[in-house]
């Protein structure tokens, strides 16, 4: 089975390094083929902040039951010029617990991004991955550090929170919240205005295509829009993010 993923997400503040992202879930399937399309677009008054985009097509695969590869292709633009190549993401996703084994699914990212310009640092950046089903609702936690790495390197190690819950209302609608927040450096923090803080309404669910028993094939969605909490983050950021699994 495949599936074929576009996920499009607007809002980011351009200058620093965090965007509003995905948040992901610890889980691997395992033999499956994913296909992703990301992409980010700022929204604030000031033409300094504003239109800031972000665009990611990347391809994933479940190896086994507990490892998930996946590499991006990724496009930027600040609000000042046009979009063009950034850099290339290798990204693994490791399933460390069995869904219901412990008090909370548990698993861990860690990604690579090399860009072709000489003047820009790599990056390195792993995640611990939590995962909470209470009653009706689906908590994720996503802990992230970020390094930059290699010639051209400005920033220490960085640290990046990201929350979400929803209510399973059903299927096809499950209405909930996101916090992300960038904290800057670990080594030199700064104060709660300074760092990048965003909060807001998502929406989830599944847009069906074909139904056998339990099993729901068709469009997944999340959509939403995200208020900048701190004078550094951009006044909102709208996301949008679509799944969609083809079987072969």
């Amino acid at each position: 089975m495949k599936k074929l993923v576009l996920c499009m997400m607007a809002g980011i503040y351009a200058s620093p390094a965090f965007a509003v992202d995905k948040i992901y879930m610890p889980y691997v399937e395992s033999g499956e083929w994913e296909l992703e399309y990301f992409a980010n677009r700022s929204v604030d008054d000031d033409g300094a902040q504003n239109n800031a985009q972000a665009h990611e097509i990347s391809l994933e695969h479940g190896v086994n039951d507990w490892w998930q590869t996946e590499v991006y292709g990724i496009w930027q633009k600040d609000p000042s010029n046009n979009l063009s190549f950034d850099a290339v993401e290798w990204e693994n996703i490791f399933e460390l617990t069995k869904p219901g084994e412990y008090w909370a699914d548990m698993g861990a990212t860690i990604a690579y991004e090399w860009t072709p310009d000489s003047d820009q640092a790599d990056a390195l950046e792993a995640r611990l991955l939590f995962a909470k089903p209470m009653g009706n609702t689906i908590n994720v936690l996503n802990l992230a550090l970020e390094k930059e790495i290699g010639a051209g390197t400005q920033d220490d190690l960085e640290a990046v929170l990201l929350w979400s819950t929803r209510y399973n209302y059903s299927p096809y609608f499950q209405p909930g919240f996101e916090i992300q927040s960038e904290f800057g450096e670990v080594n030199d923090p700064s104060s709660f205005e300074d760092q990048e803080h965003y909060v807001g309404p998502v929406f989830y669910g599944t847009i069906p295509f074909e139904q056998e028993g339990d099993e729901i094939e068709g469009l997944e969605y999340r959509v939403g829009y995200l208020f900048g909490a701190s004078s550094e983050a951009s006044d909102g950021q709208v996301v949008l993010q679509l799944e969609y699994e083809l079987d072969f």
